[in-house]
């Protein structure tokens, strides 16, 4: 009896499962859950703050813990990712500060979904029906992330206290890899002595082909670095990369692939061996 009892004391003691909630609270956005997370997880310390087109914008920031100080390093994360990604950015970031470099992560720009080119699928003298399920990014959408892009590496540019004989090293992944290098070379004046793209691709079909040649006209030397299990758009185009490079007399390219997946065992060691040794010849 006295389990009896106090069993009904908490059924009437518990709310009703299904009652209804007294308010609803919105999502809070992707922004906003970002810098909760910079705020929880990274020291104050380690971040410094950059307008650009009079916006506030969070970068993260490592010194360098060497004896001697080899560069400074600016990371690009992939399109769509944050800055605590574990793609390799974040990893990346500690392992160059400890090899001699200040780090300096920038956030990517927003995605504009907005901007994305909808096939019009009330047009019934399409053969293949299948083929219009196909979705890419726009024209308008890679041109207005490449834009926002080079704005906020102008911006970190100018904020750098950067030493007459220092180098400028970027390190972009994915989506960001493949606009930075349109960005460089159509602008060879940026303030950059050395490129090293993990996984480059562009999201556009007739983009993306040409991103083989596109990077034969990098000025600064390239490291490309690919993984044996990357998409289409990386393993497809990796084979003309060379063939362009070849062709236009580029002989400061180097491609990289690692084997297996980006997340293995040790699998980060690798990437941090190949892009320091590509460095070291600078």
């Amino acid at each position: 009896m006295p389990y009896f009892i106090a069993f009904m004391m908490l059924l009437f003691a518990t709310p009703a499962l299904n009652a209804a909630p007294s308010e609803y609270v919105m999502p809070a956005e992707p922004k906003v859950w970002h810098q909760q997370d910079l705020k929880n997880y990274i020291d104050a310390s380690n971040i410094i703050n950059i307008t650009v087109n009079e916006q506030p914008l969070d970068v993260l920031f490592q010194t360098y813990m060497n004896a001697t100080k080899r560069g400074i390093a600016i990371i690009l994360p992939d399109i769509g990712h944050s800055l605590l990604s574990s793609n390799g950015s974040q990893f990346l970031q500690q392992a160059l500060a400890d090899d001699g470099y200040d780090t300096y992560v920038l956030p990517s720009p927003a995605v504009l979904f907005e901007s994305l080119e909808i096939p019009d699928f009330t047009q019934e003298q399409q053969p293949n029906p299948f083929a219009k399920a196909v979705f890419f990014q726009s024209e308008s959408m890679l041109n207005e992330y490449k834009n926002e892009l080079a704005a906020r590496f102008q911006a970190l540019t100018q904020e750098l206290s950067k030493m007459p004989d220092e180098h400028i090293v970027v390190i972009a992944l994915g989506t960001s890899a493949g606009v930075f290098a349109e960005l460089i070379s159509e602008q060879p004046q940026l303030p950059v002595d050395a490129l090293v793209t993990i996984s480059a691709h562009l999201p556009h079909p007739k983009r993306n082909k040409d991103l083989a040649a596109t990077f034969s006209l990098v000025s600064p030397p390239l490291l490309d670095i690919f993984y044996s299990n990357d998409g289409p758009a990386v393993t497809q185009s990796i084979s003309n990369r060379k063939r362009w490079a070849k062709r236009n007399s580029k002989y400061d390219y180097r491609q990289r692939e690692l084997f297996g997946l980006s997340h293995e065992l040790r699998q980060h060691q690798r990437l941090r061996k190949e892009v320091n040794g590509f460095l070291s010849h600078l």
